[in-house]
């Protein structure tokens, strides 16, 4: 009887483990981690997601205290930043305030990076044009979050400087629509300041005040901050194909369902594919790089080569002759490291 007991208590157990709910962190046990998810993004994205929401928005402030002292070239910081913040941002629950502490906390020179990396990888709202948004439920997204962050700004310091950051990542993820978009985000920053100066760079960060390149050196020069990290190099540290993540439609209020009419289209996996939650739908380069891709040796014959006891595959075309399998007559390209060759 005691062993029908213990394997009845066994199997309930077993039945249970899938429904197991991981623990959050105390503050003693995430203060743990801050070293390890400042050097690690996917320990970071594992670690904030186990922080409880009111306190992830304070963690993330600790790991970018940590990266600043790190040593290291401007370029591998920014490299730094833009991934433990990108990783805190895809782990995080309350979005709104874990995006006020990245504008609140990293250093100005290197929100040049991550303005126009979150503006493109994390917010844009064309990740996904079968999806369309309109511009109201944009407009409505980005002022209701911007009031988050710029009331975060307010108690760090150079606050017209990242207010003004803030509005850029939102201007350029808006694919330049709608008309007046930059004023309406100007008019509700929090410093006077800023609002008597984002105009002019944004104007200047843009290339839309008659310079022929964009340039943040007015917003720097205010800030007396450090130089803007070589964008070139950053890239190519951060490696080949970064992952696009959508999370325009989490930027809601916490606790809150996606809203019906103009904001419907934003949930329920309108930026997602069948099996990445929350990853827009890639294009045909993307689903070749990074984590998805296909390692090959370098097939640089446009003919079929080959044959069998038939004939040769001379005159056939060679299916693998292009970046990518089942494609046909596309020019080679060099693959991404470290599968050249």
């Amino acid at each position: 009887m005691k062993v029908v007991k213990k394997i009845a208590v066994c199997a309930l157990a077993a039945c249970a483990v899938p429904f197991a709910v991981t623990a959050e962190l105390s503050k003693a046990e995430w203060q743990a981690k801050v070293g390890d998810c400042a050097s690690d993004p996917s320990a970071m994205k594992a670690t904030i997601a186990q922080i409880p929401a009111a306190e992830q928005a304070e963690f993330l402030g600790k790991v970018n205290e940590a990266i600043s002292k790190k040593a290291g070239s401007d370029e591998s910081k920014a490299a730094d930043f833009y991934a433990a913040n990108k990783a805190a941002m895809a782990g995080a629950t309350d979005k709104r305030a874990v995006l006020a502490e990245v504008y609140a906390t990293v250093p100005v020179e290197y929100l040049t990076v991550i303005n126009e990396r979150f503006a493109t990888e994390l917010f844009s709202r064309n990740a996904n044009p079968d999806k369309p948004i309109s511009d109201e439920a944009f407009t409505d997204l980005t002022t209701s979050t911007l009031a988050v962050v710029n009331k975060r700004c307010e108690s760090a310091g150079n606050t017209d400087v990242r207010q003004t950051f803030a509005a850029l990542m939102f201007l350029r993820a808006s694919g330049g629509s709608p008309a007046g978009l930059s004023d309406k985000l100007i008019s509700q920053m929090t410093d006077a300041k800023a609002r008597e100066s984002a105009g002019g760079w944004i104007a200047e960060a843009m290339g839309s005040n008659g310079n022929e390149s964009s340039s943040y050196d007015s917003m720097l020069a205010a800030a007396n901050a450090g130089d803007e990290p070589d964008q070139a190099v950053v890239l190519q540290m951060m490696g080949p194909g970064m992952v696009v993540d959508s999370l325009l439609a989490d930027l809601k209020a916490p606790g809150t369902q996606s809203a019906s009419g103009p904001s419907s289209g934003f949930g329920a996996g309108s930026f997602t594919t069948g099996s990445i939650a929350g990853a827009a739908v890639p294009s045909d380069e993307a689903i070749d790089l990074g984590l998805n891709r296909i390692p090959r040796g370098a097939i640089g014959s446009p003919e079929g080569v080959g044959g069998n006891r038939e004939g040769t595959n001379a005159d056939s075309e060679n299916p693998y002759y292009s970046p990518k399998r089942g494609s046909h007559g596309v020019v080679p390209t060099r693959e991404p490291s470290p599968y050249v060759y």
